[in-house]
């Protein structure tokens, strides 16, 4: 795995080394699981933004009645 270097806030240092102490895990375990973390929630973000982009481009559900009358349907067949 490629090492990285960079700087972080003393007290942010301070904390992750606290950590790392306490559950006796690196400190790149702590920061790399971060990242990760980080990239996951922005893809998601990034997912979501998208999906509704699409929704916005036409009317998906069709009008309210259409949408009632549907679900109004489905719930008959299911008794």
């Amino acid at each position: 795995m490629p090492a990285v270097s960079f700087y972080l806030k003393k007290d942010v240092l301070e904390s992750i080394r606290a950590r790392s102490k306490s559950q006796s895990i690196p400190v790149s375990q702590i920061i790399s699981k971060a990242v990760e973390i980080y990239l996951k929630t922005d893809e998601a973000g990034e997912a979501r933004r998208r999906v509704f982009l699409h929704l916005q481009k036409g009317n998906w559900l069709g009008d309210w009645e259409a949408l009632h009358r549907e679900r109004s349907l489905a719930d008959a067949d299911r008794n």
